[in-house]
């Protein structure tokens, strides 16, 4: 990272990771998962936590946060695989880019470009069973 730049942010986070937040919710079905940008960042209460019913945050939310860069399983050679594969293997579901609070810092986007965009609606942090084109690019090829 250049001295003086924002870190890059990853638009596919776990809670735990430093300044974690949350920018999306999931809608859509288990078949066709399809996020909902927010307009602002949220911070998940307790009161919410208790209110998703055994639900793991990371089935409701997606959280973007810090790039942990050569820390994680899917950064390889200076560059973020995942966001690749993503722009790569899956079809647009998007004709324009989505209204998007951390574009402007999205690893993705500065590495790709657009094209993560257009995908990145279907991406959610646990995918469900029967979405085998989702599974194969989530797994790290580094």
């Amino acid at each position: 990272m250049e001295k003086g730049k924002a870190p890059l942010l990853c638009p596919s986070a776990q809670p735990g990771m430093e300044d974690a937040r949350v920018f999306a919710v999931v809608a859509g079905t288990p078949e066709a998962p399809r996020v909902a940008y927010l307009k602002q960042a949220a911070v998940v209460t307790d009161e919410m936590m208790e209110g998703l019913d055994g639900l793991k945050p990371t089935q409701v939310f997606r959280y973007s946060a810090r790039c942990e860069e050569s820390k994680c399983a899917q950064y390889c050679e200076g560059r973020c695989s995942l966001g690749q594969r993503i722009a790569d293997l899956l079809p647009p579901v998007a004709d324009v880019l989505p209204s998007c609070q951390i574009r402007h810092s999205c690893r993705w986007y500065a590495e790709i470009g657009g094209a993560a965009c257009l995908r990145c609606p279907q991406v959610v942090t646990l995918v469900p069973a029967g979405q085998g084109d989702l599974r194969k690019v989530a797994l790290p090829d580094c």
